[in-house]
């Protein structure tokens, strides 16, 4: 694994203005563990966990929640 982003994709991304809140999915690392399912030669599936950059926060590891505004605490839209 490698260190977390500087910032997301968008170019004027209040969320990663802040370093403040840590994204609750990667507990602010950048990287998370899924499980992918994977079948063996006898046809049994089996869980498997892979390292991947997490999605939620696009691995800066700054919360990014579409539900709320990052310049305060309420509810996004307008």
């Amino acid at each position: 694994m490698t260190s977390t982003r500087e910032r997301c994709a968008l170019t004027d991304c209040e969320w990663c203005e802040r370093d403040d809140l840590c994204c609750r999915f990667c507990s602010g690392s950048g990287w998370w563990r899924p499980e992918k399912p994977r079948r063996d030669s006898s046809g049994v599936i089996h869980w498997v966990r892979v390292d991947e950059p997490c999605r939620m926060c696009a691995g800066t590891g700054k919360e990014h929640n579409p539900l709320m505004r990052a310049s305060g605490n309420g509810a996004a839209g307008g």
